[in-house]
């Protein structure tokens, strides 16, 4: 758990996914923390776990995607924040982000345990969960084919539960 986790969670996460330690949570939460609170990525991911707009629409935090370009010329999905929700709130908070990577990976958990979603044969829970985060169920089919950043977080995560 890197420092910055340590300040949110006085005594570490609760796993809201039963069957998970808490350890087991803390260390997949680390490996999904890749940029700073308040960031925004190159593909337009919100906040240190570069949360998609594609993924805060399904969960209520906006509405609408739209298509942006960036200064180097990049097509990105963008979201319109659904109030009390918007960007600049939901980057400044990191309790939000948490609560809101929760919610999601609480719900493709779900869908796992449930039959609806397949894990790949060799592929972690909690790496399909990683895979589902990072692209939707279109990644989770497309195993093993995965983005680089997608892979890395992957490999990060894949032994946490």
């Amino acid at each position: 758990m890197n420092a910055q986790t340590v300040r949110r969670f006085v005594s570490g996460p609760v796993s809201p996914l039963e069957g998970v330690s808490s350890d087991a949570w803390s260390h997949f939460v680390a490996a999904l923390e890749v940029q700073a609170v308040d960031a925004v990525s190159d593909s337009g991911g919100l906040g240190s776990y570069d949360i998609r707009p594609r993924r805060l629409v399904e969960l209520g935090y906006a509405v609408g995607l739209d298509s942006k370009r960036t200064p180097a010329g990049r097509q990105i999905r963008v979201c319109n924040f659904v109030l009390p929700w918007t960007q600049k709130r939901f980057l400044e908070e990191p309790v939000a982000q948490y609560v809101a990577l929760s919610k999601s990976i609480s719900l493709y958990h779900r869908a796992i345990v449930s039959g609806e979603l397949k894990v790949p044969e060799g592929v972690s829970v909690a790496g399909a969960l990683v895979i589902l985060q990072r692209g939707g169920t279109g990644a989770l089919k497309a195993w093993p084919n995965l983005f680089d950043n997608t892979r890395a977080l992957f490999k990060a995560a894949q032994g946490a539960f």
